[in-house]
């Protein structure tokens, strides 16, 4: 894929739409609206090429967490509900965005939060709405056709590394009660199963390696340019402000600007832009164009509880490829042939758990055959470290150990928290509160998942191979003494949502309409899983390029596909 990087754009500076972050939707949507040969975009991008061996190796993400070419590397403002912690947020950087770091799960949510949102007053967000552009996202030869397609850009196939322990997993889930699921996105979403990835031929399907495998003609794509503000003539947005090699240059949009930045760029982008609660905005010395009280609130992610155990035999932990021989002849099998354990994620198993036995699942459960720790142990003797040095530092430390680790997602969190700028400089990360454990139902519902792990952990499937229990620990019983735990262990379950998010007509806290357009601005649109109205069932990636695509046919007036008749 050729990328042009202009040091001047003295030259074809105006386009019909502009498009701020070539992540999972600003990818999708460039790839979409070129479709029209009449129309010409330009899609600008902060970070690189993403350009990489571990970018493309679905393993490699360990070398990508933490180092400065391709994670933005945010940081959450201290969290009163987690002892004053402060949680570190990895945000990809570069073309494909945080497609070119995620867990590669690709899974929808549930369609009872598609309908959720059709019922919050924002028209045609139904699960039959939204399914025909999943399906028109995706290429997935092995699943029902009813659910999904076969010739979109985005190529799934079943999770790679379905090794042993994740065949216990499953058979354990199911002794403790849960239905086998061989497709969480089909039918029905609850129960323990293998999961589908974003991998096709060992290699990660990020959307600039599926979307824009092939540059459309008429699209101009910038890197290493970083975004400013919006101008706007009157309440109509004209322009992106940027920034390239340092100097500041604007590039002009006939049709629309539209904001793919995130969760935490776009409502950052709208307030510099004078977009905003205004006291918030004076506070910093801008002028307000529109009052929406409501950008940068209702942030909502998935707080995960990492449950792990010693496991009794070391031989079937995934931590022995980081032994020097091991980790040499991984990498030389996915070198040579594209095979092995660095063609898929280190975990291929989840459960989706609803207590109340329904079909809305309260956990995501995913088990991975090694502990990830902090601290020491990241540095050494190891074919990552030789090839990556300064790991290190630039991973935090984490190292993997042998045993078993249940990552346990809160999937519908009460909290909420937010983003607000930290100062009127455009390069300042936005403070990032999102709010952890400020409601109290969020602790009971993960204390009830801890204890529902331990005992699934006691199945016979699995009561053989998992040994002491590492954190929380086994001496923490009570509800009490647990609390303290979680708030000792919770991290991101890297899904922030909802901080410029769609809603009805007189939803006050509402910032976009149903077609992602800004409220009481004209020429300006939101497409990123800030958008979302609300957090959903399970990993965003899949949502939001699907956003992407319906808002392409939004702004091109091409009509929606038509509803799924299921």
């Amino acid at each position: 894929m050729d990328i042009f990087t202009f040091p001047s754009m003295s030259q074809h500076q105006t386009f019909d739409y502009v498009i701020a972050g070539a992540g999972s939707a600003g990818c999708t949507l460039a790839a979409r609206l070129c479709e029209d040969p009449d129309v010409t975009v330009c899609l600008v991008e902060a970070g690189g090429s993403s350009n990489s061996l571990f970018v493309r190796m679905p393993a490699g993400n360990g070398f990508i967490f933490g180092n400065p070419r391709f994670d933005w590397g945010y940081e959450s403002v201290p969290q009163a509900g987690l002892d004053g912690r402060t949680i570190y947020y990895p945000r990809g950087k570069g073309l494909g965005g945080t497609s070119l770091m995620n867990g590669l799960i690709y899974v929808r949510g549930n369609r009872l939060d598609f309908d959720r949102w059709r019922d919050m007053g924002i028209p045609g967000w139904g699960y039959a709405d939204v399914l025909p552009y999943f399906k028109k996202s995706e290429t997935a030869p092995h699943r029902d056709s009813e659910f999904h397609g076969q010739s979109g850009p985005l190529k799934i196939s079943p999770a790679e590394n379905y090794c042993a322990v994740s065949q216990m997993f499953v058979e354990a889930a199911q002794q403790a009660g849960a239905a086998f699921n061989d497709d969480f996105n089909a039918a029905r979403q609850v129960g323990v199963g293998r999961f589908d990835a974003t991998v096709f031929n060992g290699q990660r399907q990020s959307t600039s390696a599926t979307y824009l495998q092939q540059r459309p003609a008429n699209l101009t794509i910038l890197t290493g340019t970083r975004v400013l503000r919006v101008g706007f003539r009157g309440n109509r947005a004209t322009g992106l402000e940027v920034s390239i090699n340092g100097i500041s240059q604007t590039i002009n949009a006939e049709r629309e600007i539209i904001s793919c930045l995130g969760a935490f760029e776009s409502p950052k982008l709208l307030m510099l832009s004078g977009i905003g609660p205004a006291a918030h905005l004076q506070g910093h010395g801008i002028e307000p164009i529109v009052d929406l009280s409501g950008v940068g609130e209702s942030l909502q992610d998935h707080p995960n509880m990492p449950l792990t155990f010693e496991i009794n035999d070391r031989s079937l932990s995934f931590a022995r490829y980081q032994r020097l021989d091991r980790a040499i002849s991984l990498g030389m099998r996915y070198l040579v042939n594209k095979s092995g354990p660095a063609t898929g994620p280190f975990w291929s198993t989840a459960l989706f758990h609803a207590f109340d036995g329904g079909n809305l699942p309260d956990l995501e459960v995913f088990c991975t055959p090694m502990v990830v720790r902090e601290g020491a142990g990241g540095a050494g003797w190891s074919l990552q470290n030789i090839l990556n040095p300064g790991r290190a530092i630039l991973a935090r430390g984490k190292t993997a150990a042998p045993g078993i680790q249940f990552d346990i997602n809160l999937l519908r969190p009460e909290s909420r928290g937010s983003v607000r700028l930290a100062s009127t400089n455009p390069a300042d990360h936005p403070l990032i509160d999102p709010g952890y454990f400020s409601q109290q139902q969020d602790v009971e519902t993960l204390i009830d998942g801890v204890d529902h792990i331990r005992k699934l952990t006691s199945r016979p499937a699995l009561s053989k191979l998992v040994g002491d229990e590492i954190a929380v620990g086994p001496q923490v019983k009570s509800r009490s003494s647990m609390a303290a735990g979680l708030r000792q262990h919770i991290t991101t379950g890297h899904h922030p949502v909802s901080t410029c998010r769609i809603g009805a007509d007189d939803d006050a806290q509402a910032v976009l309409d149903a077609q992602f357009r800004v409220r009481g601005v004209e020429g300006l649109r939101v497409v990123d899983a800030s958008a979302f109205p609300d957090q959903l069932s399970g990993n965003p990636n899949a949502a939001v390029i699907m956003m992407a695509e319906r808002a392409a046919d939004m702004l091109l007036d091409r009509p929606q596909l038509e509803p799924a008749q299921i």
